[in-house]
């Protein structure tokens, strides 16, 4: 299980829920309702998921601490957000728990209320720490592939609240570069050399709409980087080809270079890639001058975008570079 988590605010003062919500253990092991007692809770809750991955279950740990007297029947709330598109469907997410370890497991009901999925159950917040292990299983489908997944969670009902929040970006697609030991080739003036990425969909259903950018970019002997690879202005120093399947194809470097120094593109087309699929993508580069006395190192990398995210901004489904050794010849 991931150890990420965002642990809530320590809540101090009166938690007084609902009549039927604020108990106390009046010596014998029972809680009663006393909402007219004054006393003082102090209260927290903590709310982790383990890491996600469409169509797989994840543990949902829900963590509560009590120093003072039990509580009996209070609404806890679970709510889940998705960052950067539409919300989804009620059935795209699975919520379930149980009553206890041995218990059989059952479904949260989720409604969409307030521009999230939520869920709310009575539960008992006894004095000391009670850890809750859930489960739950995100199905967003191919149709909307970029998710953040935020997930909160809310203990008091129209009381007071403890809240904690957590979140984390839900992958649909890995990027992994190519080469043996994890190297790549040196950048030659004599010869190709061959780099390549390997895009793996992780949806149960095909990712389309996407589109696949490979940029080059090259340090200079100061170590700044994101810069164009030219030896002169608007002249790069090296050649591209692409494999599209059917053989080597020229790509236009001059296209690269330009007033802006991070518009070095390669590459950019439309990425369909089949449910659970892998699609590869080979590229080949040929140094024209001795760039190794101009530049440190060159960076190939390849961006996997999500062109449906919010306000028309690109979201990212995957990026991995590969650091490449320029000769100096």
């Amino acid at each position: 299980m991931s150890s990420h988590r965002v642990r809530a605010a320590l809540l101090a003062g009166a938690l007084c829920v609902l009549a039927t919500g604020c108990g106390g253990d009046d010596g014998d092991g029972k809680s009663s309702a006393s909402p007219a007692d004054n006393w003082a809770d102090s209260v927290s809750l903590d709310v982790s998921t383990g890491d996600l991955a469409p169509g797989k279950s994840a543990t949902l740990q829900v963590t509560t601490e009590n120093s003072s007297r039990s509580i009996t029947n209070v609404p806890l709330e679970l709510s889940f957000k998705t960052v950067g598109l539409a919300l989804p469907q009620e059935s795209a997410l699975k919520v379930e728990y149980r009553d206890g370890e041995k218990k059989p497991w059952k479904r949260l009901a989720l409604s969409a209320r307030d521009g999230s999925l939520r869920g709310t159950l009575p539960v008992n917040v006894p004095h000391g720490t009670v850890q809750r292990f859930w489960r739950v299983t995100p199905d967003f489908g191919a149709g909307a592939a970029l998710q953040t997944l935020k997930v909160s969670g809310s203990l008091g009902g129209k009381g007071q609240k403890v809240d904690s929040t957590w979140e984390q970006p839900l992958p649909t697609a890995t990027v992994q570069p190519g080469g043996k030991g994890g190297t790549a080739a040196p950048l030659s003036r004599s010869a190709w050399s061959e780099y390549s990425f390997r895009v793996r969909n992780l949806l149960s259903g095909p990712l389309e709409d996407a589109q696949a950018r490979a940029e080059l970019s090259c340090a200079d002997k100061e170590g700044n980087d994101d810069k164009p690879c030219d030896v002169a202005d608007g002249v790069p120093g090296y050649a591209a080809q692409y494999f599209d399947g059917d053989g080597w194809k020229p790509l236009d470097v001059s296209k690269s270079s330009g007033a802006n120094p991070k518009d070095i593109v390669l590459l950019r087309e439309a990425a369909t890639l089949p449910a659970k699929g892998e699609k590869e993508y080979r590229f080949r580069l040929k140094a024209t001058s001795p760039l190794g006395k101009h530049f440190d190192h060159a960076e190939l990398g390849l961006w996997m975008v999500y062109p449906k995210a919010e306000k028309g901004q690109n979201g990212v489904l995957g990026y991995e570079s590969t650091a490449i050794r320029l000769d100096a010849n």
